[in-house]
C-alpha cells in the first residue's frame, strides 16, 4: 500500500479487513510524502481490505512474486549501471571542455542584459560603467549604502520603492536601486572541483 506520510498506516492497516496478518507490515520504500508498505493477507479479503483502505486515502496495489522478473530486473538495473560508468567519463571530459564557452555565452548575455536595463533606465547615450563586486557577507550592506550615495542621483525612483510602477525596466524583480543591479551565482564554479 502506498499511503501518506501523514497518515498511520504502519499501525491500523490490519484493522481494514479481517484476516488481514499483524505485524506483517514493513516499509519497503520511502519517498518524500509516500512511503510504500507490504502487507499480508488472505486472498477472501482483499477486496474488503482495498475498499477500506481507499476509504483511508492508502493506494493499494497488486503485487504478484516473479523470480524471473525481480532477476531480469536486476540485470536490467546492473546493464544500466555499467552502461552509465562506460558513459561518465567522456561525458565529463566533454563537459569540461565546453564548459568555458557556455560560461562565456552566459556572460555575454548578462552583459547584454546589464546594458539592456542601463539604456531603459538612463537613456541614451549609453555612458555607463560596468563592474564586477564580490563582497564579504558582513559588508554586502555597507556597500549598497555606500554605492546609493554615490549613485542616488541617478534615479529620483529609487529613494520612494514603494510605487515601481512607472519605472522602465525589462527584468524588475526583486529589489530596486538607483543603479543596475544583478545577482550573478557563480556556486557552479566551486562544485566544479568535485569532478
Amino acid at each position: 500500500a502506498v499511503v501518506s506520510t501523514q497518515s498511520t498506516g504502519e499501525n491500523s492497516y490490519w484493522k481494514l479487513a479481517d484476516f488481514v496478518v499483524p505485524h506483517s507490515s514493513e516499509l519497503i520504500y520511502e519517498e518524500a510524502d509516500q512511503l510504500l508498505y507490504t502487507a499480508t493477507m488472505f486472498k477472501k479479503t482483499l477486496e474488503a481490505f482495498k475498499h477500506n483502505a481507499r476509504e483511508r486515502k492508502f493506494i493499494v496495489r497488486d503485487f504478484t512474486f516473479s523470480r524471473t522478473v525481480i532477476e531480469q530486473q536486476k540485470l536490467e538495473v546492473t546493464n544500466m549501471e555499467r552502461a552509465k560508468n562506460k558513459a561518465y567519463p567522456p561525458l565529463i571530459k566533454w563537459l569540461k571542455g565546453n564548459f568555458s564557452e557556455a560560461f562565456l555565452n552566459w556572460t555575454h548575455v548578462k552583459a547584454l542584459r546589464l546594458f539592456t536595463e542601463s539604456v531603459l533606465r538612463y537613456g541614451l547615450p549609453a555612458t555607463f560603467m560596468t563592474a564586477i563586486l564580490e563582497p564579504n557577507k558582513k559588508s554586502e550592506k555597507k556597500l549598497r549604502e555606500k554605492l546609493t550615495s554615490l549613485y542616488g542621483n541617478l534615479d529620483k525612483n529609487a529613494a520612494d520603492s514603494t510605487d515601481l510602477g512607472d519605472i522602465p525596466a525589462m527584468f524588475l524583480t526583486g529589489d530596486y536601486y538607483p543603479y543596475v543591479y544583478f545577482d550573478v551565482n557563480t556556486a557552479f564554479v566551486d562544485n566544479a572541483r568535485e569532478f
